[in-house]
């Protein structure tokens, strides 16, 4: 019997980065707890407790829809460059070896190298 996250395929255990189902509800807890604490902090500061639970929901809400652009951002670039490595295409600004390389060149002759001045 396999556990959460984890399936055998072809006699081979394989095993997902999938959370369990207690590692969720533990989340779950904890991000309800500093809700309700924070929620009641602003309570006892003297803010009117429905508009301490919205002020408390709305910057919850903030946080997620900016973590969810920027893991898209992320997950993005990474599909960029996954593409790009794929096709053969260089990446801006990045320099290859062969850009180094005179065409006519013999193995045994010595490097010239430049000195760039910025």
């Amino acid at each position: 019997m396999s556990g959460a996250g984890e399936y055998i395929e072809e006699g081979v255990k394989i095993t997902s980065d999938t959370m369990g189902p207690y590692q969720i509800m533990g989340i779950i807890a904890c991000c309800t707890i500093v809700f309700a604490g924070v929620v009641t902090l602003l309570t006892m500061q003297g803010m009117h407790i429905l508009l301490a639970l919205l002020v408390v929901y709305l910057v919850a809400i903030w946080c997620m829809l900016g973590m969810q652009r920027r893991a898209r951002e992320s997950y993005e670039i990474r599909e960029e460059f996954r593409s790009r490595s794929h096709t053969g295409e260089s990446l801006p600004g990045r320099v290859r070896s062969s850009d180094f390389q005179s065409p006519g060149r013999a193995v045994g002759q010595q490097a010239v190298h430049h000195q760039l001045r910025v």
